[in-house]
């Protein structure tokens, strides 16, 4: 009977204990992945957002700098506004738009920033609080009680 060592049996708690954080990588569904053939094609993936907010993904060529969605509709494309993911061109396109969504064009938009600040702040500056205090006290209190102790085995003699 193998039975394992106490290392590998307090390796297994641990790992139960304490799993590893992986991020799960988001992967898209069938309708949106693009195969070799079709991307030599001229296939994109199209990332729909209908009026009722709800997202879904389609591949769909692009011609005459236009794109044609699985709802009937046709869309105008700019060079600038295919993303990529994965390397795979991704076109993020609202249905009641004419042009896709380019989250990098536009202004920069800075009513946010107050609370940007403030999280910043939050995560980067934590306050001392009372911690730092007990702890100089603590000190001083040992410090205190050191000296009690030495003075009353050793006698208060000084010698020159």
């Amino acid at each position: 009977m193998d039975e394992p060592s106490l290392k590998q049996k307090i390796d297994e708690l641990y790992e139960k204990e304490h799993p590893k954080d992986k991020k799960k990588e988001y992967k898209l569904g069938r309708k949106g992945r693009l195969s070799k053939g079709k991307l030599k094609r001229g296939y994109t993936i199209v990332m729909r957002i209908d009026d009722n907010k709800n997202v879904d993904f389609e591949k769909q060529p692009i011609q005459d700098s236009t794109v044609k969605l699985n709802a009937g509709d046709y869309h105008a494309v700019d060079e600038k506004d295919i993303l990529f993911y994965k390397g795979k061109p991704l076109i993020i396109q609202a249905v009641k738009k004419e042009n896709p969504y380019n989250p990098l064009d536009g202004t920069n938009k800075t009513y946010g920033q107050k609370y940007i600040k403030a999280r910043l702040l939050a995560d980067v500056i934590k306050s001392k609080g009372k911690g730092a205090s007990w702890i100089i006290w603590i000190i001083i209190i040992g410090a205190i009680l050191f000296g009690i102790n030495y003075i009353s085995k050793n006698g208060f003699n000084l010698h020159f």
